[in-house]
């Protein structure tokens, strides 16, 4: 792993300046509290809530080191094509020198029918493919989201991507945020953000070893 090497006090001051920054803009105590939580950006939470809250939808997301949030909106987000792992302030080096911040992981997007949630397929429509044509819907919303990101998405549904060899699965240390029509909830690790899912009645397409499920009717979506 290689990124910036900063101090715990350094960290803790780039933080707080990130959340003057996001009160100024308009964040809330809950966008602040997720923040912490997450890693990610109390400007991005308070734009995820207010985007799904227009449309109906309920988005998950892993979350990067809880000390990315310092770094949002002063380094770019890490690329898809980057494969070098963050280090503890959640920043990595990439191709070139290029330092960036770890990215946001979407695990799932589902629309709110009134009946319950129906699945927005957010990747290649080749099942298992690692790039190609998305569907119209799923460009359209992901564009219009990028928009209002601090921290851009760099990538499609984890969930979606239906290569059970090539898909990272779910393992023990991650943590996951959902935001549900405005609301936020934070989801310490695999195991509760499995139980949100259920309890929504949404597919959940890893396997008791975290591994994904694949294509197929075991995996279908």
């Amino acid at each position: 792993m290689s990124g910036l090497r900063i101090s715990a006090a350094g960290l803790a001051d780039l933080a707080r300046n990130k959340e003057y920054e996001a009160k100024a803009a308009g964040a809330d105590g809950l966008d602040l509290r997720l923040s912490r939580e997450t890693g990610m950006d109390a400007r991005d939470i308070m734009a995820l809530r207010r985007f799904t809250a227009e449309r109906a939808l309920l988005m998950i997301f892993r979350c990067p080191r809880r000390s990315a949030r310092a770094f949002h909106g002063t380094l770019p987000a890490k690329t898809w094509v980057t494969k070098a792992k963050t280090n503890e302030t959640g920043t990595v080096l990439g191709h070139g020198g290029q330092l960036m911040v770890s990215d946001y992981d979407m695990m799932s997007c589902w629309r709110f029918t009134g009946a319950g949630f129906q699945k927005i397929f957010v990747s290649a429509l080749e099942p298992g493919a690692p790039r190609g044509r998305w569907s119209p819907e799923a460009r359209d919303l992901v564009r219009e989201l990028n928009r209002r990101l601090i921290t851009r998405l760099q990538h499609g549904c984890q969930d979606d991507f239906l290569d059970a060899e090539k898909n990272p699965g779910v393992k023990l240390a991650d943590h996951f945020l959902a935001i549900r029509m405005g609301g936020g909830i934070y989801l310490p690790d695999p195991i509760h953000c499995e139980n949100f899912y259920l309890a929504h009645a949404l597919f959940w397409p890893y396997l008791p070893n975290g591994r994904h499920r694949g294509a197929g009717p075991a995996g279908s979506v």
